[in-house]
This record gives C-alpha cells, structure tokens and sequence, in this order.
C-alpha cells in the first residue's frame, strides 16, 4: 500500500509527544513490510522539508496555525506524485477534513477527545476553537472509520455520536525491553511528561508538599521540557520545596529508564490522556503508577493491581497513595509484579499488524466499491 499520513507533528518536532511516537511506531514497522508511507506534517526551524525518518518519508510545510489550509493546498499535489491508495488523518486538536479532500479511503486516528479539558491548557479562544471542532466531528466525519488507542476513548467518541461499529480498537504497544530483576528503589517519586498545565504538574507537587510534611527524606523528580518547566522554579522557592525537588528536565531514552526503574512510583497527574505511555514504560521497568482517574489512565492503570487511581486534581487523595507505597514495601512489590506482567501484553509488533489489516481491509472494501 503506499499510505499518506496527515498530522501536526513527526517525531523530531521540539513539541512531539505520545501521538508521534505512536506515528512512527506503527508507521515506521509498515515500511518495514514493504509499504510506501509519507508523512505531511508542519515545519519547526532548521527542519528539513523533505526527509526520511524511521523509514518515513516526512514532507514539512507550514506552521500549526495554517495546517488546515497547508493540507487542502498540499494534499492534491503529493497524491499526483504518489497515488497513495489510502489517507490516515491523526485528529488531535482540529481536523483536517480529509472526507472533504480526497475521494480515497482513509482512517480517522483518534487518541483522546479533549472536550473541556483544553480550557486548562489552551488560551480561551484557542481552547473554544478545539471544543467547538470537536461537537462537529459526527457531522465532519459522519461516514468515516475511526481507530483508537483505547477503550475510553471509544466510549467518548461514541458519546458524541460516532457509530461503535465504525470505531476500531488497537492498544498502543510496549518496547518489550522488559526488567528481569527489578532494581531496589531509591527515594525518590518521579513525574515524566511534557511540562504543560493539563498534564497536572501543579497537582503533583501539591501532593509531594503534602507528602513531605511526614518524610522529609523524600524526593521528587521532574522529567520532560515544556513551556510550563520555567515557571517551576520559583514555585518551588514559593513553597519551600527547592531542596526536594530536582528539574531533570528532557531526558534521554537511556536516563529515563534509569529514573523509571528507581523510582519508588511514576506520578501520572494528567487531567487527559488517550492511554498513558509511561504508565506502561513504568510497567516495563517494574515500576508501579499513581494516576489521575481520567480516560486513558483509568485503562492503562488497573487500580489496586497495577497502580493506584486518585480522584482528578485531589492532591490529598494522591498524597495518600503515595503514603500506601512508601510504607508497605510488600504491597508497593505486589502491584509492581502485576503492572510488569500487564505491560507484557501490549506489542507495538500487534499494533502494526493489526493497523495494517486494517487500512488493507479498507482499501479492498473501495476496490469493490
């Protein structure tokens, strides 16, 4: 098949998070089995406008507040050089209309609907913009298949009135770089995200301010670049906490599994996820997660077997979790062993598999057609 993807961001993007390392997971092992994928996304500086990444041959154009109309201008002209045999839209955070723009088949890939969210991260007309766009996705994309990363995500999508039986289900994957023998834990709590105000980075560290009131001897780690990662500092002189809480701030592949497998537990504050990707990637390092009960994390974390769930923003109820775990190390072990086990179920190998019978699977049905 030779596939055109449509998103806002590839992987090397300064501002790529967890729906571009799906991209290229998927993607970049469907090139792999032969297939021809394209990649129209936006520009960043000092970006190349064309080049191969992961196999993937990504076309930057434009920036994120033209995208739309970067899409209806370029997409006629790279199916002329291509002839792609089918379109894969990433919707996050506006379409692209893709049923408006080509007559070819496509897919509607959908991680999480951000609903009233996006008025905890965005501007108030940036965020409206997103909320309006998404009550209109039915009357947009009333005839087109959807895939998602999880169930949560399905009931949202079929809460806004996309049909069940257009919505497919593949789960994000795992690496398969799997512990063997878990590491003893250090001191420390880990928070491990992109620094934004939705992801409850203000809610973790009211939580560790509670927390530390009985353990001084406790740390907290913050991993990950963002816009909000200067404001933190004098937070955290605000509220005395300079001494107990380190900035790591973007950390390698490599530094980020060592932080993982020594933390006494990952910290999933988010108010909004599609599934959770470092819940697993804790997972997979024997390490257990304490996490917001949102869409998405109520999924990937199975509370009181592989983690704990505490109420949206109630940093009390999070303090107390992480209570639980500091003090009973045998409990602490136990959900660590279930989430390892958990983690081993998910393959991004499946994933591909599964993402490409699908796509052929629409293909064939417009060839009959």
């Amino acid at each position: 098949m030779k596939i055109l993807v449509l998103n806002y961001r590839d992987r090397k993007h300064p501002a790529a998070g967890g729906a571009e390392r799906h991209l290229h997971a998927i993607f970049s092992r469907l090139v792999q089995k032969g297939h021809k994928v394209v990649l129209l996304t936006t520009s960043f500086p000092n970006a190349l406008e064309r080049e191969i990444v992961d196999g993937i041959e990504v076309v930057r154009r434009g920036g994120d507040l033209l995208f739309q109309w970067t899409v209806a201008k370029e997409l006629k002209k790279l199916d002329k050089e291509f002839d792609f045999d089918i379109i894969y839209e990433d919707l996050n955070k506006l379409p692209l209309f893709t049923p408006y723009l080509s007559k070819k088949p496509h897919l509607i890939q959908m991680h999480h609907l951000w609903k009233r969210s996006i008025f905890a991260e965005a501007s108030f007309p940036v965020a409206f913009g997103v909320w309006f766009f998404e009550r209109l996705i039915p009357l947009f994309y009333k005839r087109s298949p959807f895939v998602v990363v999880s169930p949560s995500t399905k009931k949202e999508l079929a809460s806004i009135g996309i049909s069940e039986n257009r919505i497919s289900l593949i789960y994000n994957g795992a690496d398969g770089n799997f512990v063997t023998s878990p590491k003893e834990k250090e001191n420390y709590f880990l928070w491990l995200s992109r620094v934004h105000r939705y992801k409850g980075i203000w809610v973790a560290l009211k939580a560790f301010q509670q927390f530390v009131k009985k353990h001084p001897e406790a740390r907290l780690k913050i991993a990950g670049d963002g816009p909000l990662l200067k404001k933190i500092p004098g937070v955290l002189k605000k509220w005395e906490l300079e001494n107990l809480v380190s900035l790591e701030g973007y950390v390698s592949g490599e530094k980020k599994r060592e932080l993982l497998m020594q933390a006494v537990a990952l910290l999933q504050t988010s108010e909004k996820e599609g599934w959770g990707l470092t819940v697993i990637e804790a997972a997979e390092c024997g390490t257990t997660t304490i996490a917001s009960a949102v869409p998405g994390l109520v999924d990937s974390v199975q509370n009181e077997k592989t983690g704990l769930l505490f109420p949206l923003r109630d940093e009390f109820a999070c303090a107390e979790c992480m209570e639980r775990l500091w003090q009973n190390n045998d409990y602490r072990k136990q959900l660590e062993k279930s989430a390892l086990a958990f983690a081993s179920e998910f393959s991004w190998d499946r994933a591909a598999k599964e993402t490409e019978i699908l796509l052929q699977k629409l293909v064939d049905s417009s060839r009959i057609l």
